[in-house]
């Protein structure tokens, strides 16, 4: 009996497991694909091994063919991983695999040994017309993908036109797993060292197929081509969860320097941009202007409408802000229902008074909650460097001041009646 494909199995079992469990911990919908793509190689090593002892005849042949599919739906799997198309996860999947039935149908032809050119050019041009359908779907594709793709027909159809199944085989292999390669970087949020080391990994495992295919004959009785040929898989795999892991990290640093429910920078980023800001108006001898922005009676919507629509409001707030500060300067949630505004590079307070009425327009908007218009006013503190400090502590209590100052003048003005759902 032989053995030769049982550690595989035995690796890439763990494999599916490992994938299954972070799933459990993500909502991403790439890793499912992942998961597929595994669970299909882990059924070709399966198929495989019935395969190798099998004396030849049909069994051997169907075994073959599940073998050579699972090998061709794993690339599938792994190739929208990286689509941005998403019409629900099983509807999405469901597709994707329909579009690759011309394909499976081809090797199925190849592992039986049919003979006739006919059938392979059927399935060739059958597989381009739902390959070139499927990517139309994909938003982000290149405008010369489908020209590709046809190129990548052309030849899997020349091949067959001649009769050479074996490298019409080999060929679609290679250039289903190169794409691979493309749409795992493409689909990812920037390159690292994961997405690099497992784009690189994607390659060597297309190069393998049409190098395995040259080298076989001199390889033979060395017992060494299986493990050659299967590292790039373990490669691959290795930098998928590094890949993960590197993601996970970046998000956990995003997640300690932001607000959550903003996404603005926190207090701990708004003081290191401010200690930095002042070391540059120092050294350059200019003035920065900062603002600290307390939303007016901001209570009585979470007291009347709950939390819900407090948040909603936060959210809607941190947006309009965001819209109206300028490229350099520095908006931040420091808790509750205060943000802080840094404005570097300011002439004079006059030029810093103009930016805060332009920060103060920002809430003549509402927005939306459960069919009611949410609007709410705000009291707006300016202190500026270094007229009325000259480090943050000193900085921050005079825009303090000046913003309780503004809401006193406020409330003055208009009585104690505070801003409603609109």
């Amino acid at each position: 009996m032989n053995l030769s494909v049982v550690p595989d199995f035995l690796a890439i079992g763990g494999l599916v497991l490992v994938f299954a469990g972070l799933l459990k911990r993500t909502r991403q919908t790439r890793p499912r694909y992942w998961l597929v793509g595994w669970a299909m190689i882990l059924v070709h090593i399966v198929a495989q091994f019935v395969e190798r002892n099998l004396s030849a005849g049909v069994a051997a042949d169907a075994a073959l063919a599940v073998s050579l599919s699972m090998l061709l739906l794993a690339s599938v799997a792994f190739i929208w991983a990286g689509s941005d198309t998403r019409l629900g996860w099983w509807r999405d999947l469901g597709v994707t695999l329909l579009a690759a039935v011309p394909d499976v149908a081809f090797v199925v032809l190849a592992a039986y040994g049919t003979e006739a050119a006919l059938p392979y050019l059927a399935c060739t041009a059958l597989g381009l017309g739902s390959t070139a359908w499927v990517f139309r779907r994909d938003r982000r594709r290149p405008s010369w993908a489908v020209p590709v793709v046809i190129g990548f027909y052309a030849l899997q159809g020349m091949f067959a036109w001649h009769g050479s199944i074996e490298q019409a085989l080999t060929w679609m292999l290679f250039w289903h797993y190169l794409a691979v390669a493309f749409c795992f970087y493409r689909g990812t949020a920037g390159p690292s060292v994961g997405v690099a080391f497992t784009t690189l990994s994607f390659i060597a495992w297309a190069a393998v197929f049409p190098v395995a295919s040259v080298l076989a004959p001199w390889l033979a009785g060395w017992g060494i081509e299986n493990e050659a040929w299967n590292l790039p898989k373990f490669l691959v795999a290795t930098g998928m969860i590094f890949t993960l892991l590197e993601e996970q990290i970046g998000h956990a640093e995003h997640a300690s320097r932001h607000d959550a429910l903003t996404g603005l920078p926190n207090r701990r980023v708004f003081v290191h941009r401010l200690e930095h800001a002042l070391r540059r108006a120092r050294e350059s001898g200019g003035r920065i202007a900062m603002l600290v922005i307390d939303l007016d009676d901001f209570k009585r919507i979470n007291d009347t409408l709950g939390h819900a629509a407090g948040d909603v409001l936060l959210h809607f707030v941190a947006q309009r802000l965001q819209q109206a500060i300028r490229a350099g300067d520095t908006l931040a949630r420091l808790g509750g229902d205060e943000f802080a505004a840094i404005l570097p590079e300011v002439a004079d307070r006059a030029a810093a008074e103009a930016r805060a009425e332009r920060l103060a327009r920002a809430f003549d908007a509402s927005t939306e909650f459960q069919g009611l218009r949410l609007s709410i006013g705000a009291s707006i503190g300016l202190a500026l460097y270094p007229d009325d400090g000259q480090d943050e502590t000193r900085l921050y209590a005079a825009a303090d001041r000046a913003m309780y100052a503004s809401k006193l003048a406020e409330r003055a003005g208009q009585g104690e009646a505070g801003p409603a759902p609109a």
